[in-house]
């Protein structure tokens, strides 16, 4: 994928995040686009496209939103982080590792997003703040996934014209080389 192109999807992204999501939220609670975006860009694509975008969309929320600047920016790192290392072992095109990565991701930005408020001082109860968490769970997951079945139909696709233009096929775990056919 392009730059540009990642910086589009980002920033619409982060336009539908600002402005139409409350109308499709649930208790209050609505997914966060962002957080779906650096989980799916990081476990699918060897670019630095999610760890780069989790920071600075992350300080684009904190400037905007946020209570205290940086926490987003910091949550979303980790969470690009965390991605890389789970990809490296495994095959990205997995649906059902999506669905894991989809959970662990936002498992961990809520544990370092609520963490990091309630040690900066938010005088909030811990039950209010995990109250909504079950929602956004469930929401970030389902928008992982269908992120990542849309981009991952451009992944397979851009390895099939890679292997076939190569010239080589794969017949179990070898390659060989195709034959050009005479006349």
């Amino acid at each position: 994928m392009k730059t540009r192109t990642a910086i589009i999807i980002f920033s619409l992204a982060f336009i539908i995040q600002t402005t139409l999501l409350r109308y499709i939220a649930i208790d209050h609670t609505a997914p966060n686009l962002l957080l779906c975006l650096v989980i799916v860009f990081s476990f699918m694509y060897n670019e630095p496209f999610g760890i780069l975008f989790s920071v600075i969309f992350g300080l684009l929320w904190d400037i905007n939103f946020g209570i205290y600047m940086g926490v987003s920016a910091i949550g979303l790192l980790v969470v690009a982080m965390a991605m890389v290392l789970f990809r490296k072992p495994f095959n990205r095109e997995s649906f059902l590792l999506a669905l894991l990565g989809g959970v662990i991701g936002s498992i961990l930005y809520s544990c370092i997003y609520l963490g990091a408020y309630k040690l900066l001082g938010l005088p909030h109860s811990i039950y209010y703040l995990l109250k909504p968490q079950l929602y956004m769970i469930m929401y970030n997951v389902a928008i992982v996934m269908i992120l990542h079945l849309i981009l991952r139909q451009g992944i397979i696709r851009n390895k099939k014209r890679e292997f076939y233009s190569s010239g080589y096929h794969m017949i179990g775990r070898f390659q060989t080389r195709r034959k050009k056919w005479a006349g």
